[in-house]
């Protein structure tokens, strides 16, 4: 008996200090990587811009339209001409038959295509949510159905601005 306790015991020890398996083993080698993020292109860099400055439009609108609130400066550095008439004329309208917009419409993804210093943008927007107040009553929801809403923008300095509404019948995106 004693001889097999003896055997076991020294099959047991792997002739380190310490007991079979628990010996040590160093950690992986860990090295330091430092991940190379490459900066976004120039395209990615305008489509970035255009899809802010679609953005920041329609945050004028609902501003516009919710007031109501016909100040152009709602508009500075995001629209400019006709656009920015045109929303002013619209809102006027709204105050003259006591109307108002309340909530704001779902914006998809903004689809942009940059031609040069030229550049569209486009969503599908469900104006469903963005509700109508007339002579303060609330209206019931809108029956449109959602549909694409475009832009165009040209390229100012070093930004954009936009420059004109896009037709539906020209939408080059589908909803």
């Amino acid at each position: 008996m004693l001889a097999i306790a003896l055997a076991v015991g020294l099959c047991g020890c792997s002739g380190d200090d310490e007991p079979a398996g628990l010996a040590t083993t160093p950690p992986p080698a860990t090295t330091a990587t430092t991940a190379t993020t490459t900066p976004p292109s120039a395209d990615e860099q305008d489509a970035a811009a255009i899809r802010d400055v679609y953005a920041a439009y329609w945050d004028a609108l609902i501003d516009s339209e919710n007031g109501p609130d016909p100040d152009p400066a709602l508009f500075d550095g995001i629209a400019t001409g006709d656009v920015v008439e045109a929303q002013l004329a619209r809102v006027t309208n709204m105050i003259d038959e006591q109307q108002r917009r309340i909530g704001e419409p779902e914006i998809g993804e903004v689809q942009v295509s940059v031609d040069g210093d030229d550049a569209s943008a486009e969503a599908c927007v469900d104006q469903r949510p963005w509700g109508v107040v007339v002579q303060e009553q609330t209206q019931p929801p809108l029956e449109i159905v959602t549909g694409p809403i475009g832009v165009r923008l040209q390229r100012e300095g070093d930004g954009w601005l936009i420059v004109a509404r896009i037709p539906v019948a020209e939408a080059t995106i589908s909803c």
